[in-house]
């Protein structure tokens, strides 16, 4: 822990172990700790949503969720709830990139039974234009399911500390520096990039790519952790307080409801796996064609493909999280 001065005041800052900025007690300005430089662009949610409108905005959320129970609403109650504010950067990017790459496509010879497919590469070429709002997590220690959340910033205001303790809030320090951020943000919209290209072509022989920054900010985003009890059991849920969204939920799950999901397997299993195999009898069979039996493999294949997917969910399907953000 270390002391540095304040740029605006000169009043003494203190800095915490790991921070990457900083707030003066004395002016309220906020500073970034490697740089000394102030930080302008660094805005508070203000929270719009107290615990017992958040409580009622998650029980509506999953009282209408499949499998739900009924009586969850009338049931469920508040064990323990915390307001934490967490810090995000966001960092707009514009993004162009040229590709080059090869896509396989069929090509079909002869006629009847000596009718063949033979694939061969052609050559595609593209241009993307991307314009996104990337958010990168500014402490190391938030939740997973925020590390996926789209953070509703419109209403964002400049950052005033006592809005965070007017709510006794527990703010949460930012510890990942802008430059890092950048960075990540950056690495993101390339990977982005590269999966707009290859929902066009099959290989990717180069992308080259220019990453514009016109925008970067600090926004701190009021949380509710909510861990309520239904019969017997404790389950946890996370609440955009800003905006009202369920952002992550744990919830019990009817028995019926998993016993339908196991059946729907079996039934996509019994009519998928058959309808596919007759296609397939058929085609090499009857139809002397290759139509019939790449149709009965690729309609098998998806239908055990859901199939696999009803099974493995009932098995799982115990307290389930959903999300709404």
């Amino acid at each position: 822990m270390s002391d540095i001065r304040c740029p605006n005041c000169d009043g003494p800052i203190e800095v915490q172990r790991d921070g990457s900025t900083v707030r003066c007690s004395y002016c309220g300005t906020t500073v970034e700790v490697r740089t000394g430089e102030i930080l302008k662009e660094n805005y508070v949610m203000r929270l719009q949503y107290s615990i017992d409108d958040s409580w009622a905005k998650m029980l509506s959320w999953a009282s209408k969720q499949l499998g739900a129970p009924k009586d969850l609403e009338q049931k469920a109650k508040i064990v323990e709830s915390k307001l934490v504010y967490y810090p995000f950067w966001v960092i707009e990017v514009e993004a162009k990139a040229d590709y080059l790459g090869t896509q396989s496509k069929p090509d079909f010879e002869g006629k009847g039974r000596f009718s063949s497919v033979k694939w061969k590469d052609v050559n595609e070429d593209g241009h993307i234009d991307l314009e996104k709002d990337v958010f990168v997590p500014a402490n190391t220690k938030i939740p997973k399911p925020l590390t996926r959340y789209q953070v509703p910033v419109k209403r964002k205001e400049f950052f005033d500390r006592d809005l965070v303790l007017e709510t006794a809030g527990y703010l949460m320090a930012t510890q990942v520096e802008r430059d890092a951020a950048i960075d990540s943000a950056k690495r993101a919209m390339s990977s982005l990039l590269r999966e707009e290209a290859m929902k066009e072509v099959d290989h990717i022989r180069s992308l080259t790519s220019d990453l514009n920054i016109p925008a970067v900010f600090l926004v701190h985003v009021p949380v509710w952790h909510i861990k309520y009890d239904f019969s017997v059991r404790k389950y946890d849920a996370m609440v955009d307080g800003a905006s009202g969204r369920v952002i992550s939920l744990k919830f019990p799950r009817k028995l019926a409801f998993r016993a339908m999901t196991l059946f729907g397997g079996l039934i996509h299993l019994g009519v998928g796996g058959g309808a596919g195999l007759l296609l397939v009898y058929l085609g090499l069979t009857r139809f002397d064609g290759i139509f019939p039996t790449v149709a009965g493999i690729v309609f098998g294949l998806g239908m055990l493909t859901f199939a696999f997917r009803f099974i493995a969910t009932a098995v799982t399907l115990d307290a389930e999280e959903e999300g709404a953000g």
